[in-house]
């Protein structure tokens, strides 16, 4: 493995060596292919190296092993529930009809599933059944599944690594063929590299804060996206006539703070403040700049909470709180120290503190009066127990200084518009597919799986599954 871009003409060229690359190189290459992969970033493993790599599929190995009784079908209907119909039914179903075998294959290759697993979980919309699944160490469970046999077929000379290797341009062989891509390795090195199919598994966009507003309807971009996912594979394939879809199906993930010295980053999914009711039941009041609340900070529903979000003005809000609360709830950030808290009170941009919630409103960038008029109406609520937005949880008033301010964004860690490709996988062009184009991952859009919703497990496996099959197909081509 290494950064040498000269490569003989491969089988399979992938771009990408991520959550769909990595198994679609192992399977190409367990069926006898030539395959060259390329990597812009200096390892492989694309997102699962921030990802929770929730996986989900019906009728596993391990729900029938504790009486959970699954199926693809059941999964599918579940999908199509949570996202009210928005995704591919097409994709869906080849998604769910293979996420059982993906899921067993893991297993089968010692795969440290967390104990707690197939589960339901209240972070997404929930599944009704127990159908998610994820390893002890997140995504890193899966590249420890991953990279051992990925590096092995690579020091068996079927595979070619090339890394610090972008690829700019897609090349046309005829109206519907690609012969390979154009690509820049270390130092600038230009590479024209040939192939008989390329899969595109390059990833989304959710570290172009340039391009995201671009594809997705203006949606401003804050998230803890990779810097790698700048959608150089999705922009290549624009280029060669290529569309996109789902950008207008975009969804905010509910919450997530920024890093001190960025407009767009956010520090890790592990490190957001816990706003799961079924985690955390909320002690705070969520506001927006005019000091409004806008939705029941307890309400069951994740979707409702993201949708609500949808209408506020630049996608924030500001979790509200005072001493009495940060002294008796359980911790709203548990994954960060007292000091740590301390110090961004002191000096974070999207944390503030006064002693009365007029200053606070002023420091917190937070209309005061509109704040000072929402805490009332919410201390109201919480002395006769009825709240006029429907919330349960009244645990105690806003009224002890000093007082509390969050910011939050509405965040996305995946890109939701994505290429258009037929039921095989292919991308489609201007004059339908190319026969010979691939797509898988991110690529593809978030939204195509999930819809206008986050559907548990349709991401991670589904890049997983494609990438194999698409493997298969180009053995099968070939």
């Amino acid at each position: 493995m290494g950064d040498d871009i000269d490569a003989a003409k491969a089988d399979l060229l992938i771009v990408g060596a991520g959550t769909a690359g990595l198994p679609a190189a192992i399977e190409a290459a367990r069926h006898g292919l030539r395959v060259t992969v390329v990597e812009q970033a200096d390892q492989v493993g694309g997102t699962l190296w921030r990802s929770w790599a929730q996986l989900s599929a019906g009728g596993t190995a391990l729900q029938r092993e504790r009486g959970i009784h699954d199926s693809p079908d059941l999964h599918f209907d579940d999908v199509m529930r949570i996202s009210k119909n928005t995704a591919d039914p097409e994709l869906v179903r080849l998604a769910v009809d293979h996420a059982p075998e993906t899921v067993d294959w893991l297993m089968s290759a010692g795969f440290d599933m967390d104990p707690a697993a197939p589960a339901i979980l209240y972070f997404h919309e929930p599944y009704t059944l127990p159908r998610t699944y994820w390893g002890t160490r997140g995504g890193n469970s899966v590249l420890e599944v991953l990279i051992p046999r990925f590096e092995r077929v690579c020091a068996e000379g079927s595979v070619t690594l090339l890394l610090n290797t972008t690829v700019t341009a897609l090349r046309a062989d005829g109206p519907n063929r690609v012969a390979g891509v154009t690509v820049f390795g270390p130092d600038g090195v230009r590479a024209d590299l040939d192939a008989d199919h390329v899969l595109l598994t390059s990833g989304g966009y959710s570290g172009n804060a340039e391009l995201f507003p671009q594809l997705t309807g203006g949606a401003p971009l804050v998230g803890p996206g990779a810097p790698t996912s700048t959608g150089t594979g999705l922009l290549a394939a624009l280029d060669l006539g290529a569309t996109t879809r789902g950008g207008d199906l975009f969804l905010p993930t509910y919450g997530g703070v920024l890093l001190p010295d960025s407009p767009s980053r956010t520090v890790p999914l592990d490190d957001y403040p816990q706003l799961t009711p079924q985690s955390r039941l909320p002690w705070e009041i969520h506001v927006n700049e005019r000091g409004e609340r806008f939705v029941a900070e307890d309400t069951d529903s994740v979707d409702v909470r993201e949708r609500a979000l949808l209408d506020q003005p630049g996608l924030r809000f500001w979790v509200v709180y005072d001493d009495a609360v940060r002294q008796k709830a359980p911790a709203l950030f548990p994954s960060w120290a007292e000091e740590d808290l301390s110090e961004a009170f002191a000096t974070h941009p999207s944390f503030a503190t006064a002693d009365t919630i007029e200053e606070l409103g002023e420091l917190a960038g937070v209309d005061p009066a509109g704040l000072t008029r929402s805490v009332e109406e919410y201390n109201a609520a919480v002395a006769s127990g009825v709240d006029q937005l429907g919330r349960e949880h009244l645990p105690l008033p806003i009224e002890r200084a000093p007082y509390y301010a969050v910011r939050n964004h509405g965040s996305t860690l995946k890109s939701p518009a994505g290429l258009v490709v037929d039921k095989d996988l292919r991308v489609v062009g201007g004059s339908g597919p190319v026969e010979n184009l691939y797509a898988a991952g991110e690529v593809l859009g978030g939204s195509t799986l999930s819809g206008k919703s986050f559907v548990s497990g349709m991401s991670v496996t589904p890049a997983l599954s494609f990438g194999r099959l698409i493997g298969r197909r180009a053995a099968g081509s070939a």
